[in-house]
């Protein structure tokens, strides 16, 4: 029972006295330990790369998602999580090692921006993506347009026709993108003018002027009498603002209750220009 390799002689004597001798060599395989690597954490539909060396032959299981179960380097790419364990032989089947490699495997999440949609510029919209259960992290790009975050969601206000991208992530870093396009319009429905106003001193509706949301500038403001005589005229000045509107005179007088018609060329925050017209009633 050596302790280490060792070469024993024999000797033999015959009667005659000769002497034959022979020997044998005793190898003593020693126990062995395996240097292996770690697991992973992966995605699905991914593949990790799993490390062993040390022994004269290899034997994984479970099998599944292995593409050599007797190779010390194998790519896994199990499909849950899986312990997989990997014994190491030594070349005479006298020990053997075992080394663990246990592989977290999280699931895709999902998400789901919704349909694209039409607003007007200047309104505000709350995008709401769906998303699944395991999800711990959402990011909207881009930045533009942004009021406020509404997790998962977002408060947008864009200027101008957006597409978004939402990626949704959950603890294994596993992502899901989706995108939605936001088209922003300029029409009548970004402008409100009154159908009357009344310049008779009592500082109720006292001024014409051009209201709305999501107005930029005013290009022009032209107003006619019923006989297409020019009355008032103003250029570039801002939406909303009572002290550039008309007070119904006309070069120094002021005009009798009649019926007028206004042409204002609007410039809208998204750049686009929108002509609005109609008639307004002078009423005192």
């Amino acid at each position: 029972n050596p302790a280490t390799d060792t070469r024993y002689i024999l000797t033999g004597i015959s009667d005659k006295g000769c002497i034959k001798k022979d020997s044998v060599l005793i190898t003593v395989t020693r126990p062995f330990k395996m240097t292996a690597g770690r697991g992973d954490t992966l995605c699905v539909g991914e593949s990790a790369t799993l490390i062993a060396m040390g022994a004269a032959s290899y034997q994984w299981s479970p099998s599944t998602g292995i593409t050599t179960p007797t190779s010390p380097i194998v790519r896994a790419s199990p499909r849950t999580t899986t312990n997989y364990i990997l014994v190491g032989s030594d070349s005479v089947g006298c020990f053997k090692d075992t080394a663990y490699f246990p592989v977290k495997v999280y699931p895709i999440p999902t998400i789901n921006a919704g349909a694209d949609l039409t607003i007007n510029v200047g309104q505000t919209k709350i995008l709401t993506p769906v998303i699944s259960s395991d999800v711990t992290k959402v990011l909207w790009t881009p930045s533009s347009g942004l009021v406020r975050n509404v997790y998962p969601g977002i408060e947008i206000k864009p200027n101008h026709t957006t597409d978004y991208t939402v990626t949704a992530s959950n603890p294994g870093g596993c992502t899901a993108t989706d995108n939605i396009r936001v088209q922003v319009l300029c029409n009548n429905a970004n402008v409100f003018v009154p159908n009357t106003f009344s310049p008779n001193g009592n500082g109720t509706n006292e001024v014409f002027y051009p209201r709305g949301t999501g107005l930029f500038t005013i290009k022009s403001a032209r107003i006619y009498n019923r006989w297409g005589e020019l009355v008032f005229e103003k250029f570039n000045f801002r939406a909303n603002d009572a002290g550039s509107g008309w007070d119904g005179s006309f070069r120094g007088q002021k005009l009798n209750p009649d019926v007028f018609v206004y042409v204002f060329e609007i410039v809208c925050d998204n750049n686009e220009t929108l002509v609005f017209k109609g008639d307004i009633a002078l009423i005192r």
